[in-house]
Order: structure tokens, then sequence, then C-alpha cells
């Protein structure tokens, strides 16, 4: 396999457990009628190839057929174009599906070199680079290895034959773009480009200089029109383009995240099968995400896409979950004023945050037979002195109505916490806070704002020290 996508042919092993899958989303845009591909592979081993197609980060069986004297055909209805490729267990090989009749012919170990094109420009472009490229990775590959055992003078030397190397394959990408600028293998060629960042040398302010090669990164990591172009979803480069900019370019901010997203799929917007594939990718990345204060990205996309009547395909029931994931996360985002908790104290007078005048609030609501409440009650109970001295006072919310058994669990630890027990089970902190399991812990700051969420005790008296200090 050749270069550019040689990371697929590692470990013809590890190609065995692709899950192949119907991929079942939206319907196939028309490309043309029908097309028949024809291939010849000399020394085929195999009975049966199975046709399949990269989209986004997967591969997907499209066709499984009968092979006869190193022979076999497939006819495709509205063909998609975009990188396809043959496999069975002990062979692996990528074409082009170009949108109209085709054939393809070469051996088991010729691969392109032996490469015969017929009735396909794209294909013909596609193998014109992969030899190229090819070539230059296996000069590449042996300076590699001879700068292993290279020193002083020698190593000098192979390491800017290496760098010519690279010039080169950089100059053959660019010759193919710029000379078949309208072809397909041109457009999957430029998802493996990073925008040329200029110096900015005229700006003599260092800070002011790297903000705006920063900006003119971001604004030209993608060429124009890349995300409208629905073919470049059946590549294996997209994802990985889309992915480094939503991990690496875009500041690691919810509201950051919030404004690209929007920009995002504005731009995908009249494409029904990208939108429906970044939209379920991408939220199930913030959905999961471990990072705290991404929930409000999930809150964000919720609203202002699925719950819009854009997600057409969701069912009923999927909405509903969706609406009660909202409705427990919404009210506790980071940043937002803390939700007024209904409850009374030991002596069964009314609560508010405003009775806590101290710098920092920790908000622990437990369940008083939960293992896991009563370890973290012990490592609250073990942090007392380092909670003083942080200007912290614990509220401990018990999630129970039952009064004799809250009473017996204060009675037999720190009194200094204010002590909370909602006795009617009326009160909504329940959904404000999210209290689908327990213990939930929640850091206030001095205004009663959400500070953090989800943490190991001593994370959030880490917090509290990093703000003390100004970090």
């Amino acid at each position: 396999m050749a270069a550019c996508l040689r990371y697929f042919k590692n470990n013809l092993l590890a190609m065995r457990k692709i899950v192949l899958m119907i991929l079942c989303i939206a319907p196939y845009l028309s490309q043309g009628q029908s097309a028949e591909i024809n291939f010849r592979i000399k020394d085929f081993k195999d009975s049966i190839a199975y046709i399949g197609y990269h989209f986004g980060h997967q591969k997907y069986l499209m066709d499984t057929l009968p092979v006869s004297e190193d022979r076999f055909s497939m006819k495709v209805d509205q063909p998609k174009q975009g990188i396809y490729f043959i496999y069975t267990p002990s062979y692996y090989f990528e074409f082009v599906m170009d949108g109209k009749s085709f054939g393809l012919e070469t051996s088991v170990s010729g691969g392109y070199d032996q490469l015969k094109v017929s009735g396909s420009k794209e294909n013909e472009l596609f193998r014109s680079f992969q030899v190229e490229i090819g070539g230059l990775q296996k000069k590449q590959r042996s300076f590699v290895e001879h700068l292993k055992e290279a020193t002083g003078e020698d190593s000098v030397r192979i390491m800017k034959d290496i760098r010519e190397v690279n010039v080169q394959m950089e100059d053959v990408r660019k010759k193919l773009i710029s000379e078949n600028d309208q072809s397909f293998v041109a457009a999957f060629l430029r998802l493996m480009r990073d925008p040329d960042v200029p110096p900015l040398d005229s700006i003599s302010d260092e800070s002011l200089r790297k903000k705006q090669r920063y900006t003119f990164y971001k604004s030209h990591f993608f060429e124009e029109g890349q995300l409208q172009d629905g073919r470049l979803l059946r590549t294996p480069l997209l994802y990985p383009k889309v992915t480094k900019y939503f991990d690496e370019v875009v500041i690691q901010q919810p509201d950051s995240l919030i404004k690209e997203l929007d920009w995002f799929f504005g731009q995908i917007k009249h494409d029904e099968e990208s939108f429906r594939y970044w939209l379920v990718t991408l939220f199930k990345k913030y959905a999961e995400s471990k990072v705290m204060g991404m929930d409000a990205v999930m809150v964000h996309m919720i609203e202002n896409f699925y719950l819009t009547g854009r997600a057409s395909w969701i069912s009923e029931e999927y909405e509903k979950t969706l609406r009660e994931e909202v409705a427990y996360v919404k009210p506790n985002l980071i940043g937002k004023q803390a939700p007024p908790i209904n409850a009374v104290d030991t002596l069964m007078q009314a609560f508010s945050f405003s009775d806590i005048q101290t710098g920092y609030t920790l908000l622990f609501i437990y369940d008083p037979d939960c293992g896991h409440c009563k370890k973290s009650v012990k490592k609250l109970e073990e942090v007392d002195g380092r909670m003083a001295e942080l200007d912290i006072t614990v509220v401990a919310l018990c999630t129970t109505t039952d009064v004799s058994r809250w009473k017996k669990f204060v009675a037999s630890h720190n009194p200094m916490w204010v002590h909370l027990i909602d006795p009617t089970g009326k009160s909504y902190f329940r959904v404000s806070y999210d209290v689908r399991s327990t213990p939930r812990i929640y850091l206030l700051d001095a205004d009663k704002r959400i500070l953090a969420k989800r943490l190991e005790i001593d994370q959030f008296l880490d917090v509290v020290e990093r703000m003390k200090e100004g970090l």
C-alpha cells in the first residue's frame, strides 16, 4: 500500500477485525444512474472479494463478489465518489469510485506499479500519485535506516537527504493538484495540506504576531468549499482533519467550541448526509467527554440542532431522552448561579445560600446508605483543616426524606458542616443538581456561582488553592 494511506495496510491481521456493516443513513445523491466496475487481480488467492468504502473514521461493506479466474465485477446504482477498497483476509487494495464504469487490472504482488486503468481518469491520477510517492517513501525509509548507524557529518548529510525527499513528496502532491484542480483526487490530496502561515515579521510585537499567525492558521485550516464537498466524507482523511481542528486548533473552552460548532454546521447544513454524520459524531464526542465543563457543549448541541427539527431522523423516545438530559444538566453548568435549595437545617430553619459567608462553598449531596458517599464523607473529614484554611464551608445535603436517618448521620459526623434535608421530598434539587446518582459535589464561589463539579475531594481543594494563587 502506498504512502498517504499506508497506515491502513500495516497489519492485515488487524484488517480481519474490521466490523463490516451496512451504513443506513441518508440516501445516496445521484452521480450517475449506474456503473459497472471490472477487476482483474492476477494470482488472487480468495474465492470471495469484499468491496467496501471509507466513511468518516470507519469502513463499511458495500458488496460481496465471487471471484472466477482472478476476475470479479460489480454493478453500482448511483455511485458516489470516494476512496473504496477491495478486501480479503490476505489482500487489501484501494481505488477511487469514479461515478461511472471503469476497469482495474493488476497482480497481487504488483500493486499500483502494475495497475492498468481503463475508463477512469480519477484512478489514473490515484495510481500516479501512489507510484511516485511510494518510490520516494522507499528512498526515505532507506535514509532513515542508514541514519540509525550514522554519526557526525554522515548523519547531517542523511538528514539533509531526508528533508529533500520530504520536499519532493510535497512537490508531487502540489503538481498533481495544480494540473488536475477539479478532480476528486486533487480534492482528496488537499486534505493533507496544512495552511502555509506567513512569518508576519513586519509585526514587531511577538505576542501580537503569534496571535495573528494563529488567526491565519485557523481561518485557512479548511480550504474554500472543502467542508461542503460531501465526497470527502468517503475518504480516510476528512475525519482526522476535522478532529484535529476541534482538538488542537480551537481553544478548548466551551464558549469557543460552541462558536466553532455553530460555524462548522453552518458550512455543511445543505448536505444532509454530512450534517447527520458530523452531528452524531461530534455530539458523542462532547457528551462522553471527561473534561469538566464540556457538558455545556452537549447541551448547546441538543438545544440548537437536535431539538430544532433539523435532526429529523431521531425517534420520539430519543428526543424525550435528550430533553431529559438538558433538564438535568443545564441548571448546573459551570459558571451558572447555583440553583436554590428548598431544604431545612438541623434547627428546621429554611436554608439560603446567602447564609454562607465564606469565600467558597462545597455542596455535598449524599445518600446516608451509599457506599461511595461514605468514602467521600471520610475523605471530607480528613481534610477539614485544609478546608478551614481555604475558607470553604461544607453544605451537606441529604437525599433521603427520613429525618430520623438523617439525624443519626448528622450526629456521627462533622457538626461544623451545614447539614440540610428536604423532609417533604418536594424540592427540585434532584433535577437542578443532577442527582441521578450519589454523591454529587459542587464547588461554589463567594457569589454562589458553580466553579467546579465531578472532581475528587482533593481536586476541588486544588482548584481553590490555584484560584487563591491567581493561577
